[in-house]
Formats: structure tokens, C-alpha cells, sequence
């Protein structure tokens, strides 16, 4: 910790070192041009990029270039805005922006925010003329959805019709679908009337356009900050795809994620013509607890306790959910229009908030064919609430489940990481040290450091009886670092699909403020940049960077032939590898050799993992396919075909294993206040109880049993 604050105080001072310089020549002619704020913020960013990064990229014309293409690809993903002749007039800077960059220049940020914003607004007379004349859906033309093979237009008519042709197959998809939905209706009812075509037509555009007119609305209000953060992010990116930007709105809702809790009323919003609409409420919350708020509410004004309201119409979104959001137990008083169009004011008294469903649970299994007990506990993140040292930690709260688990005669765990995005490194490394007595868990390497190796320090196993660790493709970062730990140490099975995500660097996340002198206060907040500053290495050597962890028994996955993963992300690091930390293997056998025969027997004999391998190969073709057509007749033929090579896999996770689940008496005395927990562990156990993939687990834990 010590050491963590002497550099962290010596990187202060180098930052203001680099300002008190830098403010005296380059910065104070730039901010007579661009913004005061955001030629401090680049400031900060590049030095924290030089000092700190990695990998730090050299600031050349091949860096100029990244920047550029990721920039632009941003700018106008699928080549709906921006002509050729934009393109040719900022191609000008593609060989220039290191120049910028290391200059503090905004010349080719200013141009293209002119231009960009100017073809946006543009695009209303684009959607309003098709979306204003019935579209003939019986033309035999097509349409290529893949902005790969799109070029920017080179005048006004061809813009025209790359967006006739894309609001026609927004408006062709929905009159499809709802025709296949009224169809299926009138299978089951008489009364049923199927609308015509036209009728259905007419409606679908009209409820496009509605969507069209709420995205103008949005992008009327998008300001130079919004643009900014698009533009540093693309040259954050040159440098690895998990460095970024993050605004101060964006600093904000990282922070609710990793805690999973916030303050304020517990309302999910919308914007919708102009209003904010409530579209989910928390169970539990003031919202919810309130009665009188419900979904479709339409917010009219805000006002802070007994202060004048604050009319939020049109009000960019973020400002208005800043008021609405507050402190706990201050209260906040909302005007709602009802869905029958009348208003209501109500006063609510802001709360914690908290995700329930973002952190450790656990049920018990039973194998109906065997009389085991068996521990299932779900992790969604490696959570830590950074804002509270005495807030919820993913550590405590598993080891909290372990004990429960063990208080209740679990003689086996599965713990399922399928689908955990990571979280934070302290959190993994003491979880990990749940499951062993002591010894590394992973090593960490800065670009210039030795390997540092994290160890497990407590000398205590808080359990020590058979493991599965549950991956798949999305297990990432975090989640990668425990299953290789628990693979290496041979302390536990990993049972997933082929890989999982395969990133293998570590991210801090700097508050900027904390670095810049007292006298920018005025201008602050700037935000926050969550920047890669170490690769980390299984204790091993090897590193997971792009390879990822591979199972020790594989189980077929419906994305296994898709480009998914970490070697598939824009100028990510390389694999590489490094010495071995020093560590025992754990003392009891695993026999993977025949956990993995016996596994890959029942996975041949299995008809759902069978229909899973097909389903792959289906997915694959789908996600090559970009040509459709544009005539009803054959877009709904193709529909019908592509349904019925789905209907074969529609009855995947619809039918249960036999696992017998339930919830921990413990639990159950919650449940007796907290319906909205018993509502959560209810539909878990639905959900787990088809689940095939944890019945196979299940099967490799009993065996594991079974062989103690």
C-alpha cells in the first residue's frame, strides 16, 4: 500500500511539473482555440498514456493512422453520414494526427465535429421523405448489411438511397414479424383479424419514424464533450482496446456497476419524446414502494425537496437524471404524466439502491440418481465498492456462501463464472485463496518490472473439497486469473467451452481530477481513464492474452465457430509468457484423464450437446450472411426457412434435467420479508433447473465425489 501512494505521489508531481511547463507555452496559445478544459484534459491523458501505459506506442504516422480509421469508424460505422468528399477533405490529417497530438492542436477534432454534426442534422430530410410514402414491398431489389462492403456515397442521391434502402428493411422486418405474430394468433383464436399489408406498412413506419425523430432529438444535443470523448477514446484505443475515457457520466454508472448499488429512486429511464420514461423499477425501491409510479410514467419536471421544480423537457438526458439521482434520504418531488394523460406530483425519498442480482448467490443441488449434496454458487463479477471500504466484496460475500454450503452438508461446489466479465484483482487473488492453504495466484508485470506474484497470505483453505469451476467464452479478465489458478494448482476442474475471452491485462481506474492543480477546480470534474498498466501471467509463466483458459473438459458451445474473443479485438496485446512462480500442486489427485473419457461418453450420447454443435454451425452461417432482400415475398420465405432450421434447436434449455435445486434455509427465512430476493431465487432455479450444462458439471463433481 505503501509504495502503491509513493508512486502515485510521484506521478502528482511529474503531472504538475508537466502542466506548470506546459501552461506557459503550448496549452495557453491552444486554449485561445479550442476549450480551456479539454486542452487540459488531453494534457493529462497523454501524460498518463506516456508515464503509465503498458505498451506505450510510438507517436508516428502509423500511430496518425490508427487513430484516423478508428476514429472515423466511429465517427460513422456504417457510412450513413459522411460523404466521400468529407472523407477525402479529412483524409488530409490521416498521416497528422501524431503531429496534433503531441502539439495539443484540435484542427482536425474541430473540422470533423463540424462535419459530422452538420450531416447528421441532415439526415431529416433523409428519414422524413421515406418514411413519409408507403415503401413498394413487392420491387425485387436487395440490400447488403455489411458496412464492410459499403463505400462512402459520392453524392446526394446515392446517400439517399443507401438510406432508402435501410429504412425500407427496418420497416420490411417489422412488417414480417408482425404478420407472423398475427398469423400465429389467428392459429389459436377465430376473432382474430390479420391486418393488411398496407395497414401494417403504414403502421411500421410510422412507429420508425417516432424512433428517428427521439435519436434527431438525442444528436440535437450532443455537445463538444460528447465528441471529445469519442475522439480520445480513438486515440486511447491505438493503444490497446481496453484503455479508455470514461466522462464523468460514464465515471459514475463504472462505479455503480462494480459496487451494485447507487443512490436515488430505483427507476430505469428512457427518453422518449423529449420526456424521461420510466421503463423498469427496482423491487424494493422508492419507486416501486411508492405505488403511485408506473412503467409508461412520462416525467415532466424535477425539483429538488420544497425548491422550485426544474422542467425537463428536451433537457438532455444525463442532466436530467442527475436531478432526479441524489444523496439517500433527501427527497426529490417528480411530476409524472399517466398514461391516461394526467399529471401527478409525488414526493420520494431517495435510497440505496441495490442490484441484488449483481452479487454471490448460492442454492443446493440434488442428483435425483445419487443422494450427493451439491454447492452451486453464481458469481456475475468480481465486485468491490470502491467508494466504501466497508462495502460489499465478492470475497467475503463467496465465503460467506461457502459457509452457508458447508453448514448445510454440500460435499462438492460448483462455482459458475459463465458469462463473469471480470472486476477487480485484489478481489480474485483472496478469492482464490478461499480454495488453497497458501501460495501464488497469479503474477503481474509492468513494462518495465519484473513479474510482482500476488500471493494468498491468510494460510487457511476455508474449503478444501471437490471444485468446478463453470466457464465459457464470455469468463473474462478476473474470471480467467481464478480458473487458471484453480487449473494450475490442479485444485479444482474447469468445465466450460473451448476458451474462454482470452484477456490477459489489467486495468486501474484514475480519477483525473485527483491529478491536476487546485486551480482548475472551476473546470473540473474531467472524468476518469481506466488505463492497462500490467499484464498478468498465470503462476505458470504463460499468460492468458489472447488464448484465454482452456477447460480441462470441453463442452460444446453454440459460439464456438464465431469470431469472438480477445485475438479478435483492434491492437491488443501480445501473447507471451514468462518464469514460473514457485508453488505446490494440491496433494489430492484429480484424475483428469478419466473425468474427462467419462465426460466426453455422456457429451457423445447427449442430443442436447449434439443439437448445440449444429446450432454453431447454424449461427456461423447466419452471422456470414449480409445480402437480404427487399421483397416481401421472398424476405418472409427466407423467415420461414431460417425458422425452420431454428425450430430443431428451440427446445435447448426448455426442458428440465431432473437436478433437484433449492434454496438455502438460511435463505429462506429472508425470503419472508425480501419477496423481491424470493422472486430473484425463484426464477434461478427455474432457469438452472434446464439447465444442461450445469447437469453436466454436476455429473464431473459427483464422479469427483465418488473417487475421494
Amino acid at each position: 500500500m505503501k509504495r502503491r501512494i509513493i508512486i502515485a505521489g510521484l506521478l502528482a508531481t511529474v503531472l504538475l511539473i508537466t502542466f506548470a511547463f506546459s501552461q506557459k507555452q503550448s496549452l495557453k496559445k491552444h486554449t485561445q482555440k479550442s476549450g480551456e478544459k479539454e486542452v487540459y484534459l488531453t494534457e493529462a491523458i497523454t501524460q498518463f498514456l506516456s508515464l503509465r501505459h503498458y505498451e506505450p506506442v510510438q507517436i508516428d504516422d502509423d500511430f496518425s493512422k490508427k487513430v484516423f480509421d478508428l476514429y472515423i469508424e466511429r465517427l460513422d460505422y456504417n457510412k450513413r453520414y459522411l460523404f466521400a468528399d468529407d472523407i477525402k477533405e479529412l483524409n488530409k490529417y490521416e498521416n497528422k494526427l501524431d503531429d496534433e497530438y503531441q502539439a495539443r492542436s484540435f484542427d482536425f477534432f474541430n473540422l470533423s465535429s463540424e462535419i459530422i454534426q452538420k450531416r447528421l442534422l441532415e439526415t431529416k430530410e433523409y428519414y422524413t421523405k421515406y418514411l413519409s410514402t408507403p415503401f413498394d414491398l413487392k420491387i425485387n431489389e436487395s440490400i447488403d448489411s455489411n458496412p464492410d462492403n459499403a463505400k462512402f456515397p459520392d453524392s446526394k442521391e446515392k446517400m439517399e438511397e443507401a438510406w432508402r434502402k435501410s429504412l425500407k428493411f427496418q420497416v420490411l422486418a417489422r412488417v414480417a414479424g408482425n404478420l407472423a405474430i398475427q398469423e400465429k394468433a389467428a392459429e389459436k383464436s377465430d376473432t382474430v383479424k390479420i391486418k393488411d399489408v398496407q395497414i401494417l406498412e403504414a403502421e411500421a413506419r410510422e412507429a420508425l419514424l417516432d424512433t428517428y425523430n427521439d435519436w434527431y432529438d438525442r444528436v440535437k444535443k450532443l455537445d463538444r464533450e460528447d465528441r471529445q470523448a469519442v475522439y480520445l477514446n480513438a486515440m486511447i484505443s491505438a493503444y490497446d482496446p481496453h484503455s479508455t475515457f470514461m466522462p464523468p457520466r460514464d465515471k459514475e454508472r463504472f462505479d455503480v456497476y462494480m459496487a451494485g448499488k447507487y443512490e436515488g429512486i430505483g427507476a430505469t429511464l428512457q427518453q422518449k419524446q423529449g420526456y424521461l420514461k420510466v421503463v423498469d423499477m427496482f423491487p424494493g425501491s422508492p419507486s416501486w414502494r411508492s405505488k403511485v409510479v408506473e412503467i409508461g410514467d412520462l416525467i415532466i419536471s424535477v425539483a429538488q425537496g420544497d425548491d422550485e421544480p426544474v422542467d425537463i423537457l428536451d433537457m438532455k438526458m444525463e442532466t436530467a437524471v442527475a436531478l432526479i439521482k441524489g444523496p439517500k434520504a433527501t427527497k426529490v418531488r417528480l411530476s409524472l404524466k399517466k398514461r391516461d394523460g394526467s399529471i401527478v406530483e409525488i414526493s420520494l425519498i431517495r435510497d440505496v439502491i441495490i442490484m441484488e442480482e449483481t452479487y454471490a448467490s448460492s442454492l443446493l443441488l440434488n442428483n435425483p440418481d445419487n443422494k450427493s449434496k451439491i454447492g452451486y454458487i453464481n458469481l456475475p463479477k468480481f465486485y468491490l465498492d470502491f467508494g466504501d471500504r466497508n462495502g460489499r466484496r465478492c470475497s467475503k460475500d463467496v465465503l460467506s456462501e461457502i459457509n452457508k454450503l458447508k453448514a448445510e452438508g454440500a460435499e462438492g461446489i460448483i462455482l459458475d463464472l459463465r458469462n463473469n466479465g471480470g472486476g477487480s484483482l485484489p478481489e480474485v487473488v483472496d478469492m482464490a485463496g478461499l480454495f488453497i492453504e497458501k501460495g501464488p495466484i497469479v503474477q503481474v508485470k509492468t513494462r518495465n518490472g519484473k513479474p510482482v506474484v500476488l500471493d494468498d497470505k491468510d494460510g487457511k483453505v476455508h474449503y478444501d473439497g471437490p471444485l468446478v469451476v463453470m466457464t465459457n467464452y464470455s469468463s473474462a479478465s478476473a474470471s480467467e486469473i481464478f480458473a487458471a489458478a484453480i487449473q494450475d494448482y490442479h485444485r479444482g476442474v474447469i468445465v466450460g467451452s473451448p476458451s474462454t475471452f482470452g484477456k490477459g491485462t489489467v486495468q486501474r481506474v484514475v480519477n483525473i481530477d485527483d491529478y491536476l492543480p487546485a486551480k482548475l477546480n472551476s473546470i473540473k470534474p474531467f472524468g476518469a481513464l481506466s488505463l492497462t498498466v500490467q499484464k498478468y501471467y498465470r503462476i505458470n509463466g504463460k499468460t492468458t492474452q489472447l488464448k484465454g483458459v482452456t477447460p480441462d473438459i470441453i463442452l460444446p458451445d453454440s459460439y464456438q465457430y464465431l469470431d469472438i474473443g480477445e485475438k479478435e479485438q483492434a491492437y491488443a496485446l501480445p501473447w507471451d509468457e514468462t518464469t514460473m512462480a514457485k508453488y505446490s500442486e494440491w496433494e489430492d489427485p484429480l484424475n483428469l484423464n478419466s473425468l474427462n473419457k467419462n465426460s466426453k461418453k455422456r457429451i457423445a450420447k447427449s442430443n442436447n450437446f449434439a443439437l448445440i454443435t449444429k446450432n454453431a454451425l447454424r449461427l456461423k452461417k447466419d452471422s456470414d450472411r449480409s445480402v437480404f432482400s427487399l421483397n416481401l415475398e421472398n424476405y418472409q420465405s427466407f423467415l420461414e426457412k431460417r425458422q425452420q432450421e431454428a425450430k430443431e434447436f428451440n427446445k435447448l434449455f426448455k426442458e428440465p434435467t431432473g437436478i433437484k435445486l433449492e434454496a438455502l434455509q438460511k435463505d429462506l427465512a429472508i425470503f419472508k420479508s425480501d419477496t423481491a430476493k424470493s422472486e430473484r431465487t425463484s426464477r434461478m432455479i427455474e432457469d438452472l433447473g434446464k439447465d444442461f450444462y450445469l447437469s453436466e458439471a454436476m455429473n464431473v463433481i459427483t464422479e469427483m465425489i465418488g473417487n475421494q
